[in-house]
């Protein structure tokens, strides 16, 4: 096992309820091992993944950790992110000898972080969690912030905890293992967080998507960091989504209905989101509130990335999926507008009507 004294944080996140380091950097996952012992250096620990995560990094992660571990593993992609997976989980540690001082490490992609996380904060009523998050989605959103959960037929995250996790390791080589389309889920989410928080980082991405697409170090390690300190800086001021950290839904209204609609098949997460903004900018420009300059320049940076189409869906289905959305109170949708890069505003009157607009934007 690599020694982790040489291993320092790259950011200390500090909630209400918990604080924790997260590592970023190349290799990382040799360190992983080292830097879960220092923080317990008692009871069981349980890496979990999906079957494909297992595949990828079971050399490495068996290599860094050493000893008393044990696998659970679950079936990838977003139709397993369920309570019916969770609770598979929860049975799969029992069976295995789960205890108080255990520790459940979930590594892979947002699906494994949040469903494991879940698990890990409901069995025994809750032990510790590590996040090692391999994908980019992963490391610049999921694995930051202690939200964890599951889908349900009715929506899309309707089932969680805040969870915090003990410690976040972002290792960015394993970026390399990445599908194209997968890479790109992350990309989207980045530029959404440039958009809402940080022009410097949409400058980034939008200037450097031959490097980002080349899966270059540099490039990449800087887009990770940039956007975990962003959303570092908004969970810890709100840490339960009282108010600011609503922002980080940009997009995610319609980009959620999407999800839904499809069955969770044919576009990525990062996708919906990023037909999700466009569809948001729309409505905002319809407004007032956001110039049609400013929206075709996010939508270039966005096309540059190439998404792909959203498959033949029925709009009325579309908008029956957002219904159910729990950001949907009395007929009315919360969804953040943009005013310019880099500020936005939280929108609690959105009418069905213009949701129709926003809709038939990206249909």
């Amino acid at each position: 096992m690599k020694s982790s004294a040489s291993v320092q944080p790259y950011r200390i996140v500090r909630q209400r309820a918990s604080t924790y380091p997260v590592y970023v950097g190349a290799g990382l996952l040799a360190s992983a091992g080292s830097i879960v012992a220092d923080l317990r250096p008692h009871g069981r620990k349980f890496l979990a993944a999906t079957d494909r995560g297992r595949e990828l990094f079971e050399n490495r992660l068996l290599r860094s950790f050493a000893k008393d571990i044990a696998w659970i593993t679950m079936e990838d992609g977003e139709a397993n992110k369920t309570f019916e997976t969770a609770s598979a989980l929860v049975t799969a540690l029992i069976d295995a000898g789960v205890k108080r001082d255990s520790v459940v490490v979930a590594a892979g992609g947002g699906v494994a972080g949040d469903t494991a996380g879940f698990a890990a904060s409901i069995v025994l009523r809750g032990i510790d969690l590590v996040q090692i998050p391999t994908t980019l989605l992963a490391q610049v959103d999921s694995s930051i912030g202690g939200k964890v959960g599951v889908n349900h037929a009715a929506g899309k995250n309707l089932i969680g905890a805040f969870h915090p996790p003990i410690a976040v390791i972002a290792d960015t080589e394993a970026l390399e293992t990445l599908p194209r389309n997968e890479l790109l889920s992350g990309v989207y989410e980045s530029l959404k967080g440039g958009v809402i928080g940080d022009p410097e980082l949409f400058e980034l991405l939008e200037g450097s998507s031959s490097g980002v697409l080349r899966c270059e170090g540099s490039v990449l390690e800087s887009v990770v960091r940039r956007s975990i300190d962003l959303k570092a800086s908004i969970v810890e001021e709100d840490e339960r989504e009282g108010d600011r950290r609503r922002i980080l839904n940009y997009g995610h209204t319609i980009g959620h209905g999407i999800e839904a609609a499809l069955g969770y098949e044919g576009l990525t997460h990062g996708e919906a989101v990023a037909w999700g903004m466009i569809a948001a900018n729309a409505i905002a420009c319809r407004r007032g509130v956001l110039s049609r300059e400013t929206s075709s320049r996010i939508e270039s940076a966005i096309r540059r990335y190439e998404p792909r189409a959203i498959p033949p869906l029925d709009r009325d289905a579309l908008l029956n999926a957002m219904s159910r959305d729990k950001k949907f109170a009395e007929g009315k949708q919360v969804m953040i507008f943009v005013r310019e890069i880099g500020q936005c505003d939280i929108v609690s009157d959105v009418t069905g009507d213009e949701l129709r607009f926003g809709v038939s934007s990206v249909l």
